[in-house]
């Protein structure tokens, strides 16, 4: 028999209905005779709901009260799998729910934003072997100093591969609310198809610029170890269809690009007249460092007068305390100013066959150059290009580059 771990998330188990068809996929894959590991995540918007009700009592609940926030909203999860746990029961199977900290899912200790350190599945083995499928709480473990602990975004489905990587599972199926990746978000291109097959260098490419169907540290640690991960919908009936992330070698005839994708909420600072110093680039980012703001892209361009000029793209929410640091550097070297962009998106084109075909960059910037659409920044990597445009052209950027790269052949 071979051993599968699944992960439902939100919208899997969304409603008590819900609950019920999940445990009609599991009772199906029992009869196969697979053994089963189950991931959950909260019902719905249940997380939200709770974030919500700490905001009610406390302002900034998660920087101020971190460890309480871990024990408040792992709760969600915890109804998710003893919901599940009594449906399977009610098809006749035996079925066990455990917490992140029952299954020994070890983290550090940083509360809100851990990360897994080992997987001790011993009392997971245990129960496998005594025919129960297993439930396991998502986005939870606990720290070696046996506090409870998050995972942080994409919790889940880190919480699945870590466990099929520990268990030796066959495969990881990760049932979500749409069937599989695509080439572009499907409610932005109508014409975005399905990947039936994506590797792992261009599936964290992907879900690193925006692709929310997985998440990038799931995607990583499958990497690592090698588990085949299939992103599938549980609101089909069926189990064909979806895309599998698994290690695939390029060829001659991969398509130049597999899909692009797109995240809003970003803000651009060029820091102009700097000192030339290789100093000045390590004074500028451990000043944002200490201020606690994360730099996306960066990159440094040496002025006609000799003098060099920054410039550096970050989240948003962090562009007012990036700002305020960066005017500071900037004075304190005697540097020319602080030019600000707002309201930015970033469009990622990914694609392992890039490097074998010139023009790439050439065609994308023509492309949205003809289209009216400025491109305020770019960079790149050995499969990917990425490109800061302004938040109002996002989706006609994305459908202008969907088109010209003809993705809609990429899943025929």
């Amino acid at each position: 028999m071979a051993l599968l771990v699944q992960k439902y998330g939100g919208t899997s188990v969304g409603d008590p209905e819900r609950i019920r068809r999940v445990a009609d996929r599991i009772s199906r894959y029992r009869g196969r005779g697979h053994d089963l590991v189950v991931v959950v995540s909260a019902m719905g918007q249940t997380t939200d709901e709770l974030v919500t009700l700490a905001a009610s009592v406390t302002p900034d609940a998660v920087r101020r009260h971190p460890r309480e926030m871990d024990m408040l909203l792992t709760a969600g999860e915890r109804i998710s799998m003893a919901l599940l746990a009594m449906a399977i029961r009610e098809q006749g199977l035996e079925a066990i729910s455990f917490t992140g900290s029952q299954a020994a899912i070890i983290t550090d200790d940083r509360h809100t934003v851990a990360r897994i350190e080992e997987v001790r599945a011993d009392r997971v083995r245990r129960e496998l072997a005594a025919g129960r499928v297993v439930i396991i709480a998502g986005f939870q473990g606990v720290s070696r100093g046996r506090e409870v602990t998050t995972l942080g975004r994409g919790g889940s489905d880190t919480t699945a591969v870590a466990l099929s990587a520990a268990l030796g599972a066959e495969r990881c199926d990760i049932f979500t609310d749409v069937d599989g990746i695509f080439t572009a978000d499907p409610r932005k291109v109508t014409s975005a198809r399905r990947i039936p097959l994506i590797g792992y260098d261009e599936m964290l490419e992907l879900a690193a610029a925006g692709a929310s169907v997985t998440h990038p540290r799931a995607v990583e640690i499958a990497a690592r170890y090698g588990v085949v991960v299939r992103v599938l919908s549980s609101l089909l009936e069926g189990e064909d269809g979806g895309t599998t992330i698994a290690r695939r070698i390029p060829s001659m005839e991969d398509p130049v690009l597999t899909g692009v994708a797109s995240e809003a909420g970003y803000g651009q600072l060029v820091l102009r007249g700097l000192p030339p110093e290789m100093t000045t680039m390590t004074l500028v980012l451990s000043r944002l460092t200490l201020a606690e703001v994360s730099v996306d892209l960066l990159t440094q361009v040496d002025q006609a007068d000799g003098r060099r000029s920054i410039q550096l793209t970050v989240a948003a929410s962090e562009l007012t305390q990036a700002e305020e640091t960066c005017q500071g550097v900037v004075a304190e070297l005697g540097g020319e100013g602080v030019d600000v962009t707002h309201d930015l998106a970033r469009l990622t084109l990914v694609g392992s066959g890039m490097h074998k075909r010139p023009g790439v960059f050439a065609r994308a910037f023509q492309v949205l150059r003809d289209q009216g659409v400025e491109v305020h920044s770019v960079s790149a990597t050995s499969i990917s290009i990425i490109l800061m445009v302004g938040g109002q052209d996002e989706d006609r950027a994305v459908r202008l580059l969907h088109e010209a790269f003809k993705l809609e052949e990429v899943g025929q």
